[in-house]
């Protein structure tokens, strides 16, 4: 409408996740990804990812629907594959 003035700019940092680099918790990564793994969960037939832990030791996750939950442990030497079925 006339008078009315839409502003799409915005004030973060530019690394495309909305905050400020003060508003970050100590120690998270910018820029980067965090590790995943694509999980298909037979109990409810759905793909979901989970995510590695902050010490990279396990990735952790749950069913989104029954919230069931899966954990796969980093160890040296494991697979290379990126996607997994969990019963």
């Amino acid at each position: 409408m006339v008078g009315e003035h839409l502003d799409l700019t915005s004030d973060d940092d530019g690394d495309g996740d909305g905050r400020q680099a003060g508003d970050r918790p100590q120690g998270e990564q910018v820029g980067r990804t965090r590790p995943f793994l694509g999980i298909r969960f037979v109990c409810c037939d759905v793909y979901a990812r989970i995510y590695a832990n902050r010490e990279l030791t396990a990735f952790q996750g749950h069913c989104p629907r029954c919230s069931r939950p899966v954990v796969v442990k980093i160890e040296p030497g494991g697979s290379t594959e990126r996607f997994f079925e969990a019963g």
